[in-house]
């Protein structure tokens, strides 16, 4: 088994992971607050953060060795914070999936509210020529 040298010191994995940590935080905190003016910034941050990643000088698979190859203390602290950040992107996407769903049953009780989205009182749709559903009901 060889041993190689990590390509960052741990000053530097731990500061390049927490950058990348803060953007995911960021985007969670903006997410949570509905903050739309905030969303943009921090969706970009997040991903800009999230691809480095994909640079990582001999990608995700080195990263993960560099990781391991740190003494005990100190990958337990790296592996803490990557685990912490991708929990935070987790819960980033669920909260993602939530607020279309909110926009998507917005916009459907908009629609509902709007005066041509309810049966006239001779059972037709307003705004159709001779539309008549049912005089049964």
């Amino acid at each position: 088994m060889s041993v190689t040298a990590p390509s960052m010191s741990f000053d530097g994995l731990h500061s390049f992971l927490q950058k990348i940590d803060v953007a995911v935080r960021d985007l969670r905190t903006a997410l949570e607050a509905n903050d739309m003016d905030r969303l943009p910034n921090a969706l970009e941050l997040t991903n800009a953060a999230l691809e480095s990643i994909n640079g990582y000088p001999g990608g995700v698979e080195k990263l993960r060795g560099d990781i391991n190859e740190f003494p005990e203390g100190q990958k337990e602290r790296l592996l803490s914070l990557l685990n912490e950040t991708s929990t935070n992107h987790q819960i980033n996407g669920d909260l993602i999936r939530l607020a279309m769903q909110r926009s998507a049953a917005m916009q459907s009780f908009i629609a509902q509210q709007a005066p041509g989205a309810t049966y006239g009182s001779d059972g037709g749709v307003p705004g159709s020529v001779g539309g008549v559903l049912s005089r049964k009901v």
